[in-house]
């Protein structure tokens, strides 16, 4: 007997039930409309990709204008308009450093009466040129090895891995090396000449506090000008009063919040309650940090504080590089309850989670047994940052995805136990005496929403909309914004990610959250080949004051 085949609407015209089959075939036709044109307008609710076509082929006689305009910045990580006339500053540069980037940012110094001198890293160490940038090639981290932060942005976590896992990791030659092995204190007792230095990607505070009381006062703030890309992003161009004042804008209801709420089209939800009392405490921890300039504290500690029940944090990328979509359901008190996915970063994380000595520890400060509670994050607040994929794709001996964190709106959360004074003693019992600055498993959250309900009003303020920063849109800040160029332009974001599902089209789980690398990759090559859908031109701006 023969078969014929016959379409759907084919069938629907030759039933029976051909009226009924015509209606049910058009609400199927509609539904299907209607879900196209939900998933587009979920897609226009999230700011569309941007990268800045003036990154594409950067022309280097740029870089001496802009180097001008970052030895002004006097605010941020980075803050080389610290340096007055008549000064000798010192910067720890390590590998990677293109060398053109460092004779400008030399010349912008001396033009400002600065001195400025290279500490090299091998030097640091102890060690030949040659010897050191030999062991970096072999332990260089690239965009699709996030899982080595695990081991290398805290490495006193490595002895909670298996030895085979241990020996993964090799040792990276960033500038956390030095910090950990205790090298930059007897540098400088040889050198007393180095009255001012500036090193290191991030962790300002504990560049500090490693080095001591006697030499910590010499430390100005991060290095953050390692390629052409850092330089010419615009980011050294943002008005450090006008980055001062939106932070203030932020940060100032603090001690009156009651409620935070915080989510993010990946899945991240929280939810978090406070007391008067916890919602001073959070405000007094925040404001006397060292570090805090665009790494700000959006949300309470919960360990002084309470999360609803299904806090959730969900993310595809850390300080290193990025990974399968990883989720971290947590307690009301903030500790890691459940780890799901997350590919060989989850493997090895949860190691950390469900090492014996870790998950049994009774710290007498904690509210309930356990090391990974949500510890640490920082709200970044400068909107001319972008991920450098060239660090991701050639390497980088410390932290390849530093730079997407430092753009403003995307947050970024990382795990520990917060050490409190009465628990060093048995912290030194588990060997986490010193860990009291200790973290790693850093999330990064590129759309969050954050919101805040005042305790005496009872009014929802919004923070971060779909990862736009409020603040740059209050009249005031405005205004003193306009006094550097249009307002438009100067707290317009240069990049922003593009995330299938979310801000494109495409399926989210498909497409995305099991290999965001690949996606990565695909975009970058349209970017470097000049076929990117979503470039943005150049502008100028007065930049920091004279």
């Amino acid at each position: 007997m023969e078969t014929k085949s016959v379409s759907f609407s084919s069938w629907l015209k030759q039933s029976p039930f051909c009226g009924w089959g015509v209606l049910v075939f058009s609400l199927l036709v509609f539904g299907v409309s209607c879900a196209r044109q939900k998933e587009a307008q979920r897609e226009e609710a999230y700011p569309k990709p941007r990268f800045p076509k003036y990154l594409v082929n950067a022309k280097k006689e740029e870089l001496l204008e802009a180097a001008r305009l970052a030895v002004r910045q006097s605010g941020g990580m980075s803050p080389l308009g610290k340096m007055q006339s008549g000064q000798i500053v010192y910067v720890l540069l390590q590998w990677g450093q293109d060398l053109q980037v460092w004779e400008a940012m030399k010349q912008a110094w001396a033009e400002r009466g600065v001195q400025a001198r290279e500490m090299w890293m091998w030097d640091v160490m102890g060690v030949s040129k040659q010897e050191y940038e030999t062991k970096v090639q072999e332990s260089l981290m690239h965009g699709n090895e996030a899982w080595k932060e695990l081991g290398n942005f805290e490495p006193r976590y490595r002895q909670f891995f298996p030895a085979e896992v241990q020996k993964e990791f090799l040792e990276p030659l960033g500038d956390g090396y030095i910090r950990s092995h205790g090298l930059l204190v007897p540098y400088l007792e040889k050198h007393p000449e180095i009255q001012y230095f500036y090193a290191g990607g991030g962790a300002g505070g504990i560049w500090v506090r490693s080095i001591g009381e006697k030499h910590g006062k010499k430390y100005m703030g991060n290095w953050l000008y390692i390629r052409v890309q850092d330089l010419l992003s615009k980011a050294p161009e943002f008005p450090p009063d006008v980055w001062n004042l939106v932070e203030e804008k932020i940060l100032e209801p603090t001690s009156f919040v009651s409620e935070v709420t915080f989510q993010d089209p990946q899945g991240t939800n929280l939810h978090w309650t406070l007391t008067p009392e916890e919602a001073t405490y959070w405000a007094n921890a925040r404001s006397g940090r060292s570090d805090a300039s665009n790494h700000i504290s959006i949300y309470p500690s919960p360990l002084h504080s309470t999360l609803s029940e299904g806090a959730v944090v969900v993310a595809t990328a850390n300080h290193t590089g990025h990974f399968a979509q990883m989720s971290a359901y947590l307690s009301k008190h903030g500790k890691i309850e459940r780890l799901e996915g997350g590919g060989k970063n989850g493997d090895l994380f949860r190691m950390l989670v469900e090492n014996p000595t870790l998950k049994n520890a009774k710290f007498p400060g904690s509210p309930e047994p356990g090391y990974w509670f949500l510890r640490q994050d920082g709200y970044a607040t400068n909107p001319k940052y972008v991920r450098n994929m060239a660090a991701l794709v050639e390497g980088d001996p410390w932290t390849a995805n530093l730079m997407e964190r430092q753009r403003a709106g995307i947050q970024h959360l990382a795990f520990s136990y917060n050490i409190q004074d009465q628990d060093k003693e048995y912290a030194k019992t588990l060997g986490l005496d010193n860990m009291l600055w200790g973290h790693t498993a850093h999330m990064h959250v590129y759309f969050p929403t954050i919101r805040w309900k005042l305790r005496d009003t009872g009014e929802w303020i919004t923070i971060g909309d779909k990862g736009y920063v409020k603040a740059f849109d209050d009249a005031e800040v405005r205004a003193l914004g306009a006094r550097y160029g249009d307002p438009d332009l100067l707290f317009r974001y240069e990049w922003i990610p593009s995330i299938p599902g979310v801000n494109v089209a495409g399926d989210y789980q498909r497409d995305f959250a099991s290999d965001p690398w690949n996606w990565m990759l695909k975009e970058w090559e349209k970017i470097r080949a000049g076929t990117y859908e979503y470039y943005i031109g150049g502008y100028a701006i007065k930049g920091p004051p004279m």
